[in-house]
């Protein structure tokens, strides 16, 4: 009977709103440790999941993780896309996975109660515009407690947003947050992740170790590392900072296995980050590979203009974009090398968005922008802070390679 009531309290709500006082915020956190180590042993009698990896020493910290090879093909051919559209011109339709709506004007009409539409609390530094993730097949909605999400038969987008009082207590909220959504992504048999987005209010606000960004760290790595292995399937991940209020988080996630972790051969593995940026690295890959029987996509994380593990270029936009885009290329390249040996993918952009600190930043790269990433693909400029307090731009990236069934 009392695991029963750790099992109710664990998927009750994700913030855990109302909760009275430290001592139900300590019975909770064990409850759903608990209920995940649970569910973390049943996986382990199904497969081998391997040993539990410890935290780096220092002699590791500067050899990278590489991606290892890619050996199976999804029969699926791939189930989603991306499309930019000018705001209302396509509201969110039939095969629409996730609306990311960005901008700090509430959501209006009938995209409030669409659990597909993502207010994103960034400003939009051109044209406003909508970032839709489309399905190939029919698609499926439905909501959690706050966790809102749609799905098709091979993945599912789906988001949350705790308050800003949920999050006084910010690596508590943040470690709970993060194992309810992975106990609900199982729950829905969608257990893979491909790609996260945290959107996170200040955060580079506090000092040291109380930082907001490195309390959220330290949050998600205690809730990942509940997993043996954990840092041998991160997902690619974006982390930005809003004026606004709480942390949105948003995830998409496959039903079948076969997502690729890589990681970047000119820089130190984020996971891997010596002490000086905080009591846990940050839990994220440079990038998740996924191969469909038909195409290949590439979500690469927020990329900045960081070498090893130091930041590079202070006070340069221009450098720090150039820096940043080097960063990329070597990905892309390394991802192909280390997965296709055999062949050569033509892996293209299909989606660039660029973060800034300030609209001056933005100006003082806008020709870069143009001529090095939009007459390439898509691409929106979006104000937000950056995780590091010396970064003043940001780069997230999707790219695809349309291959022959079965290359």
């Amino acid at each position: 009977m009392r695991v029963r009531v750790f099992v109710h309290v664990g998927l009750g709500q994700f913030g855990l709103r109302g909760a009275a006082g430290e001592k139900a915020g300590f019975t909770r956190d064990f409850a759903l440790s608990l209920l995940y180590g649970v569910m973390v042993l049943m996986e382990k009698s199904y497969k081998n999941h391997g040993t539990v990896t410890q935290h780096p020493d220092s002699s590791a910290l500067e050899r990278p993780v590489t991606a290892r090879r890619l050996d199976d093909t999804s029969p699926a051919p791939c189930p989603l896309g991306v499309i930019v559209t000018s705001r209302g011109q396509v509201p969110p339709d039939g095969n629409v996975l996730a609306c990311m709506r960005f901008g700090t004007a509430p959501v209006a009409g009938n995209g409030a109660d669409d659990p597909r539409v993502i207010p994103i609390p960034l400003p939009q530094l051109e044209e406003a515009c909508d970032v839709s993730w489309v399905s190939t097949t029919r698609v499926h909605t439905g909501v959690i407690d706050h966790f809102r999400y749609a799905c098709n038969d091979e993945v599912l987008f789906g988001w949350l947003h705790l308050g800003e009082d949920e999050l006084r207590t910010m690596e508590r909220t943040v470690k709970r947050a993060y194992v309810m959504l992975d106990l609900t992504l199982n729950r829905l048999g969608y257990p893979h992740w491909l790609r996260v987005w945290n959107y996170l209010a200040h955060i580079n606000q506090g000092d040291g170790d109380q930082e907001r960004y490195r309390l959220f760290s330290l949050g998600r790595h205690h809730a990942l590392a509940l997993k043996p292995g954990f840092e041998k399937v991160l997902a690619a991940a974006t982390g930005i900072g809003t004026q606004a209020s709480g942390l949105t988080l948003c995830v998409a996630a496959g039903r079948q296995p076969g997502a690729v972790q890589v990681e970047n051969p000119r820089q130190v593995s984020a996971f891997q980050y010596p002490r000086q940026y905080g009591p846990r690295s940050p839990s994220f890959s440079r990038a998740t590979l996924r191969r469909w029987r038909d195409r290949t996509v590439l979500f690469i994380s927020g990329t900045a203009s960081v070498v090893g593990h130091a930041s590079l270029h202070h006070g340069q936009p221009a450098a720090q974009l150039e820096e940043t885009l080097r960063n990329i290329d070597a990905l892309v390249a390394h991802a192909a090398e280390r997965n296709f040996p055999d062949v050569r993918p033509d892996f293209g952009p299909v989606l660039f968005t660029v973060y800034v600190r300030a609209p001056e930043i933005f100006e003082a790269v806008r020709d870069a922008v143009e001529q090095r990433l939009r007459t390439r693909a898509p691409t929106i400029v979006l104000q937000g802070d950056i995780c590091r307090h010396d970064l003043l731009l940001e780069v997230e990236a999707y790219y695809a390679w349309e291959h022959p069934a079965g290359q």
